[in-house]
């Protein structure tokens, strides 16, 4: 049998295991030792179905008696930071799920752990990783549709009202604690999507958000507006889970961009039309069609993968990601003061 060239414990087996155990298991050469959670009735359903030795319902023994070289921690954010420093303690590299942190101090905490002790750290976040964002940012870069000037990035869903009868699909949600915490949709979603914006257009400068609660079923905001300066572009990201907008299918966001000389336009389906003064509207040839999350999924472990083997930065190395991180806690500010907030530049 050929030696593994990496080695992963995966610790939180909660609903969104299922992508992080396929992630792991579908790349060659790693090998996914071990399972922990400290509820062994989430683990045993990947027992008799993957590959994984062991299991355990405490991550100190597991670190004790594995020989592993990474951490996949796929727990809620207020565990990250005990989890991240046994793992930097132990010398173990850590791809830690989002979001990040509760605070920016946490985070900071988790990065310098991890500095501390030699071992990478990059935090998972898998939403830049979809095909369209992919194919969007090789669009930008080839300068089609001239210098960027403007974008609108906008999700539309009714996960937290009821519809034709039945009750909000968030009561039913595999991540049940979601309709019981204060900071939801900006914290636990749109988090996504500024990290998408930052991809794609660059840091931002400036926030000013607005954000607010249609549900009574929930704890949290369900819908929010979000403006970003990113200098030379500006752009929103408009999202919302209360809406009762008819849905057309689809699997993305929508999104438009405005340059100079053109414009790029996301549909939910998937497509990408381009749209210039030269040849009018084109669509850009891709496997759309094909596209799923769980291929988002399994390009961050390829890429976690990658990197860690060939000495690479990670494109959401922990210090960079502190800058998403940092927009969407200033979100909740910004509302709160109703301001435009300056962004620190490296923010770290």
């Amino acid at each position: 049998m050929e030696t593994p060239r990496l080695r992963v414990a995966l610790v939180g087996c909660g609903p969104i295991a299922d992508m992080h155990v396929l992630g792991w298991t579908s790349i060659p050469g790693v090998e996914l030792v071990a399972l922990c959670d400290r509820h062994p009735e989430h683990f045993s359903r990947f027992i008799s179905t993957h590959a994984a030795r062991n299991v355990y319902t405490d991550f100190a023994e597991l670190l004790s008696r594995e020989q592993i070289d990474a951490v996949d921690i796929a727990t809620r954010p207020y565990s990250h930071l005990e989890l991240v420093r046994q793992s930097a303690a132990a010398g173990k590299h850590v791809l830690c799920q989002k979001p990040f942190a509760d605070t920016r101090e946490e985070a900071l905490e988790m990065i310098d752990a991890c500095e501390r002790a030699g071992v990478r750290l990059m935090v998972y976040e898998n939403w830049r990783w979809f095909a369209w964002f992919q194919e969007i940012k090789k669009l930008l870069g080839s300068g089609r549709i001239g210098e960027i000037k403007y974008y609108r990035l906008v999700s539309r869903s009714g996960l937290t009202i009821p519809s034709a009868g039945h009750p909000a699909p968030i009561l039913s949600d595999k991540q049940t604690y979601l309709k019981d915490v204060a900071h939801l949709l900006v914290y636990e979603f749109a988090i996504h999507l500024i990290d998408v914006a930052r991809f794609l257009f660059g840091e931002a400068d400036r926030v000013f958000a607005r954000i607010g609660r249609m549900s009574s079923v929930i704890h949290g905001d369900d819908y929010a507006l979000v403006v970003l300066d990113h200098g030379k572009v500006n752009g929103c990201v408009d999202v919302s889970w209360c809406s009762r907008e008819p849905l057309s299918a689809g699997k993305s966001e929508s999104l438009l961009i405005e340059g100079t000389t053109g414009s790029i336009i996301l549909e939910t389906s998937g497509r990408i039309r381009v749209v210039t003064g030269e040849k009018g509207p084109e669509y850009h040839r891709y496997d759309w069609r094909g596209e799923t999350k769980l291929k988002s999924h399994i390009r961050v472990h390829e890429h976690f993968v990658s990197c860690l083997l060939e000495g690479r930065p990670f494109q959401t190395e922990a210090r960079d990601n502190l800058r998403t991180l940092d927009i969407t806690l200033k979100c909740y500010d910004s509302a709160a003061g109703n301001s435009a907030l300056d962004l620190a530049s490296p923010y770290a």
